[in-house]
């Protein structure tokens, strides 16, 4: 069992991909403006509910159509609508995209960009994604959950490489079963030696951005800087995973010949 320490005054707003929060017998002006009236407040500015309505795809006619009377995409586009007009300082969105047409695809898109709070989303959809997030937590062997600093792109494009770093290393200790008893040339032992100072100069680089990093409100406070971090850390950690890797094929290379020559 783990634990989760949740911010002071963090608050969520969620969209259930199920729906549940929608009653049937309800229509769409009930749903959105739920005391009467028709104004909602949008993101802090009052818009007139049928006006809202119609940033989502539906006609202003249909703003006393009850949810029964709606489709499955249309239903979702309504939680969206209500879900995205007032969100708290913490936005959860569980698959959102499900159904969704291209112009509600943008709409939420360009929403999210301008939220200014923690944003929290499930999806399967690697563009949506690619467009809205800055961290992906993923799952490893025995359950570990850790987190990436990047979008998906650039997630999947450091899972690439990682397994490709760890198919040479398995090939490197292969290839060492097959060795000469050639010594070490000066070149490899220069290396092997200047390795380890290579990597911890990089780790201190990675320690120091990450700490950075540790400002929940660096990316709204200095997008720029943020971007530029958050880049050079990936750039970072691939070299500090190369470096690794060549450190162990120069030590296994060095234990071959040292019990080769014994």
């Amino acid at each position: 069992m783990g634990t989760l320490s949740l911010k002071k005054n963090l608050d969520f707003s969620y969209f259930d991909q199920l729906r549940n929060n929608l009653n049937s017998n309800k229509s769409l002006k009930e749903i959105l403006v739920p005391n009467g009236g028709d104004y909602l407040s949008v993101q802090g500015k009052e818009r007139h509910v049928c006006s809202y309505l119609k940033d989502f795809q539906f006609d202003p006619k249909r703003v006393n159509d009850t949810i029964l009377s709606l489709s499955g995409g249309q239903q979702n586009r309504l939680l969206l609508s209500k879900v995205l007009s007032n969100p708290k300082t913490g936005l959860i969105l569980d698959e959102p995209t499900n159904d969704l047409d291209l112009e509600t695809m943008d709409l939420l898109t360009e929403m999210l960009a301008n939220y200014k709070g923690t944003l929290l989303i499930v999806s399967h959809d690697r563009d949506f994604l690619d467009q809205t997030v800055n961290k992906i937590m993923y799952f490893e062997e025995g359950g570990k959950v850790s987190m990436f600093l990047g979008g998906y792109s650039d997630f999947f494009n450091h899972q690439s490489n990682q397994k490709q770093v760890n198919q040479e290393k398995k090939k490197i200790l292969r290839s060492k079963k097959n060795k000469s008893n050639d010594k070490l040339s000066f070149k490899f032992k220069f290396e092997l030696e200047n390795i380890p100072n290579e990597i911890a100069e990089i780790e201190e680089e990675i320690s120091l951005i990450k700490n950075e990093l540790k400002d929940n409100n660096l990316y709204i406070s200095n997008p720029n800087r943020f971007e530029e971090i958050t880049n050079k850390l990936i750039i970072l950690e691939q070299e500090y995973e190369k470096k690794e890797a060549r450190w162990l094929e120069l030590l296994e290379m060095e234990e071959v010949i040292n019990k080769e020559n014994e």
